[in-house]
């Protein structure tokens, strides 16, 4: 009660439609972010922890510019049911103005959050509609008649993040994920003027409206003459096929299209009947890229939806069952494919553990090479097989298969050990912090992908990166000789038409469980030798 106590303070129940709500017991990992159009536009930034929904005002909003700092003014408590609000709230009553679920996910804190709050840092992961990837909230020094403690949000730099001149996801998403609609729409102004505007889905943003509608029939002539600028790929229709993707390359999509089709028996089974995290780039690697988690509108049928339950209810997820699906996915201009590590026969329970090892500056490949050796032994110390691949980056995944027994909370645990135990027995080599100036020779062991939610790059997936790269499986023995981006669309056949065994043939026959979480401290173990 106490928690809530300066929330309720604040507001009137029988003028405001928020919800008076109770702090709770459960122990939840939700995070929402609310644009809230009061006496002035801003972004209410929430995380769940301890029952309530620990909240910041960012004025300005957030930002997936690495490095560009937005002033989070911490506010009062709130209870976990007001992250389902969206409405208005009346003008005379606190914070009165239209409230929309700008975006809505899960959050994973990479130490403990209660530390990380009393000490004014606190680095997590989002995975939500819009936002992903490494976040952190700084803490600035107290300033003379401040009432209330100012912090930085600050987007992490990962695949997630942007450059400056990229379009403002504010912009480029400016709608709710509850109901897709403006907040025009949710406060009730100009309704008919409301109507013709773009409208994204609850789910994923559209970029057809129902002011389209009246220049359908002038369009179609037009559309005709396009439909003939197309052709088919494994049965599935691909417009605009000489669209260049690589511009560095000179890859079209019919070329990735055709890429995949021919490694088929190689990519499918690291993919199929997986939830898929899609990087959209329609205009090619080089241009503008998004985050897509959810259906759109025009989306294939040959790419499955998939309903789930999450903690705001239910969700409709993404899935692939067949190469048809894969052509689909390039026809959406999809150039990387990320995949949970669970299978939708058992969402509840991973099947596969990620270690993503990720060097700072100044850190020579290998050096990293060395580390995937390391966490190879650290695993075997717990009688656990592993496997590597490269991602398409500078760094590798070391990937541990397992019978889907231990939940996600044992997963998180325990990777979550091990990566502190070798920082911790390494700190000149290894961190677990994100943070990017504190990386610099070292190399960050991110073990947070091994979250429900979370995704890695799949296996074979390129990556929308200069020279088209490719997410690459390599045996233990090969490791020491391969480039870290060294294998891409052009030149991945011929290295898989050498090979007289698949690096990863072993893995789908394993069957081993998780054991107790690693302890930090341990012996140092050799990595030098594979």
């Amino acid at each position: 009660m106490a928690k809530l106590a300066t929330y309720r303070a604040k507001r009137d129940f029988t003028k405001t439609s928020e919800p008076k709500g109770a702090a709770s017991r459960r122990q939840g990992s939700s995070f929402v972010i609310q644009k809230h159009d009061a006496s002035r536009l801003h972004y209410d930034f929430r995380l769940e922890l301890d029952g309530v929904l620990k909240s910041w005002a960012v004025t300005k909003g957030p930002s997936l510019v690495p490095g560009e700092k937005r002033l989070a003014v911490e506010v009062e408590d709130h209870p976990l049911s007001y992250g389902d609000f969206e409405g208005t709230i009346p003008e005379g009553q606190y914070g009165g103005g239209t409230v929309m679920v700008w975006d809505r996910g899960t959050w994973t804190p990479e130490d403990d959050p209660h530390d990380g709050l009393a000490k004014g840092r606190l680095s997590f992961r989002l995975d939500g509609e819009k936002l992903h990837g490494t976040w952190h909230l700084i803490r600035m020094g107290k300033r003379p008649r401040e009432k209330q403690p100012s912090w930085l949000l600050i987007k992490g730099d990962d695949a997630f993040a942007r450059e400056a001149d990229d379009p403002d996801i504010l912009e480029e998403a400016p709608s709710s994920v509850k109901t897709g609609r403006s907040l025009d729409e949710i406060a009730g102004r100009d309704p008919k003027k409301a109507s013709v505007k773009k409208r994204a889905p609850a789910k994923a943003a559209s970029k057809t409206g129902s002011s389209k509608a009246s220049s359908t029939k002038t369009k179609s002539s037009s559309s005709s003459r396009k439909a003939s600028s197309s052709t088919e790929v494994a049965g599935i229709a691909l417009t605009h096929p000489d669209r260049v993707l690589w511009e560095d390359q000179g890859l079209t999509k019919q070329q990735l299209a055709e890429f995949y089709v021919g490694i088929a028996e190689w990519l499918l089974p690291h993919l199929q009947n997986r939830p898929l995290t899609l990087i959209r780039c329609p205009s090619g690697a080089q241009k503008s890229c998004f985050v897509q988690r959810h259906p759109w509108a025009g989306l294939s049928d040959a790419v499955h939806r998939e309903s789930v339950r999450d903690e705001s209810g239910e969700a409709e997820l993404l899935a692939i069952r067949d190469i048809q699906g894969v052509v689909a996915l390039v026809q959406s201009g999809v150039l990387e494919m990320h995949v949970w590590g669970a299978t939708l026969a058992d969402l509840e329970h991973p099947d596969r553990l990620i270690f993503d090892l990720d060097p700072g500056e100044g850190v020579a490949w290998p050096d990293v090479v060395a580390a995937a050796r390391a966490v190879r032994e650290r695993l075997r110390g717990y009688g656990l097989e592993s496997f590597v691949k490269t991602t398409g980056g500078k760094g590798l995944h070391v990937v541990t298969p397992l019978a889907p027994k231990a939940g996600w909370d044992t997963a998180l645990t325990f990777t979550r050990s091990l990566a502190q135990a070798m920082a911790a027995d390494e700190p000149e080599r290894y961190t677990t912090t994100s943070v990017k100036q504190e990386r610099a020779g070292r190399i960050f062991i991110d073990y947070l992908r091994n979250n429900r939610e979370a995704s890695a790059v799949a296996p074979y997936s390129t990556r929308a990166r200069p020279g088209a790269p490719v997410s690459t499986p390599v045996s233990w023995e090969e490791l020491a000789k391969v480039e870290p981006n060294g294998f891409t669309v052009v030149n991945l056949n011929r290295r898989l038409a050498r090979l007289k065994k698949d690096p990863w043939a072993e893995l789908a026959g394993i069957d081993q469980v998780l054991p107790d979480a690693p302890k930090a401290k341990r012996k140092r173990v050799r990595s030098e030798e594979p």
